[in-house]
């Protein structure tokens, strides 16, 4: 056991400090300003972790968590930081990025966009299943913490699991994972089991659920492992979700943000970044299964979606026709190898939106963007390391980053999204 200072977060939310000898350690579970009492759990080359065993002296920042497994689940990491506390250190981890990874000292890091009631915003969880046991795997391991008292998902989510938990011991092996997902303005949810070859029982525990909850309007089942398709076991394979006067029809698979809330803030602030006036072209990279680009085409004259991943891309083209939107293209590829090839036909849109998967912009996507010369371009980012390496990578292909606006799509947990403009110099 070991007394040390915390000065600091890391970039996961863990508390930093320093052993007597000088190495870091980071202390999950403790913050700034506290002195605590810690036990070493490993010790790498360059930095050490350690458990938090107690606190001799407390961040006026400390809170309560009021989920009792606050300190045990994965599923988030910061309930013990006050939510005000939490978008403070959510800008300086932005702005640490941009200075330190990025060298963008002046670019401006708005106020985080929170939100008024930060609990209860998810639409969409992914639970393991082991032992009879539905939940979360405790951090760094495979041990599964029962899910009953999650306070980020709504309570109409919990009661679905709880009757889950029952009924699917006597229903033999068989579901390695659940999905459950529920439509924010529309109140249907859709369940996913992820099964094993051979589970017979997935019709019976869907017809169980069924009488019991009216507002559950599919349920399918997906193979475990590599496997691809699904089997409807119940009712469709989609629930609707209603955005600003927008219809979605969403999968299990689909990949559609877990806060609708902040969702709609997040689109509303691309499409002002965009600054569409209705007669321009938009191209859309990373375009997933087309929300952003359904958005701007209310604005645009006509956008271009590039999403790699197929069904995405389908699910896309179906909310287009339900929408009834004429003037989106979707184009199935890696942004990488479509956009180079659209730049050397000629194309050039006046406005790019980028809205890449954590690891950032491949280099052939912003070079064939500086070949477009577009006038502007929208970055929404959901990882501040690679958005600050890509702004400084479009800073000298000729565009100048304007102020980054961070929107708290996670709260209490370590995630942060943003959305920067840049105009061509």
């Amino acid at each position: 056991m070991q007394k040390i200072e915390i000065t600091g977060l890391n970039h996961e939310g863990a508390g930093v400090g320093r052993l007597p000898d000088g190495m870091v350690v980071f202390v999950p579970g403790a913050l700034p300003g506290e002195r605590v009492k810690i036990e070493l759990s490993a010790r790498k080359k360059h930095y050490a972790l350690a458990r938090l065993l107690e606190i001799e002296k407390a961040s006026p920042d400390r809170v309560l968590p009021p989920c009792p497994e606050a300190g045990s689940c994965g599923g988030c990491q910061l309930q013990h930081l006050d939510y005000r506390a939490q978008l403070l250190w959510k800008r300086r981890l932005v702005v640490e990025a941009l200075r330190r990874l990025g060298g963008l000292r002046d670019v401006s890091v708005l106020p985080v966009l929170g939100m008024v009631n930060p609990w209860g915003y998810r639409n969409k969880v992914r639970l393991h299943v082991a032992d009879n046991s539905l939940g979360f795997y405790r951090p760094g391991s495979h041990e599964v913490v029962p899910f009953f008292h999650c306070r980020l998902v709504p309570s109409e989510f919990m009661e679905v699991v709880r009757e889950l938990a029952r009924l699917l011991p006597v229903l033999g092996r068989g579901p390695e994972h659940v999905i459950l997902r529920r439509g924010w303005a529309t109140g249907e949810m859709l369940l996913a089991l992820e099964a094993r070859t051979g589970w017979t029982e997935g019709e019976v525990l869907a017809g169980k659920l069924s009488r019991r909850f009216p507002e559950l309007v599919g349920v399918v089942a997906l193979p475990s492992g590599e496997g691809y398709g699904e089997t409807i076991l119940l009712g469709r394979n989609y629930l609707e979700e209603r955005l600003d006067g927008l219809r979605f029809h969403i999968s299990a698979t689909t990949f559609f943000q877990v806060n609708s809330a902040q969702a709609q803030v997040l689109y509303e602030l691309a499409a002002a970044m965009a600054g569409l006036q209705g007669g321009e072209e938009v191209l859309d990279a990373y375009c997933g299964s087309g929300a952003i680009a359904m958005w701007l085409s209310r604005r645009a004259s006509m956008v271009i979606g590039v999403e790699v991943v197929e069904g995405a891309v389908q699910d896309a083209r179906r909310n287009a026709v339900l929408n009834k939107v004429d003037n989106l293209r979707f184009h199935v590829g890696a942004a990488e190898r479509l956009l180079p090839h659209l730049a050397a036909e000629g194309y050039r849109p006046e406005v790019v939106v980028l809205d890449p998967p954590r690891a950032g912009c491949d280099r052939r996507v912003l070079d064939a963007v500086a070949v477009m010369q577009p006038r502007r371009i929208v970055y929404v980012s959901c990882n501040p390391a690679t958005l600050a390496r890509d702004l400084a990578l479009l800073q000298k292909r000729g565009y100048t980053p304007g102020p980054v606006q961070p929107v708290d799509m996670f709260p209490h947990t370590y995630h942060i999204e943003c959305v920067c403009r840049l105009d061509r110099m």
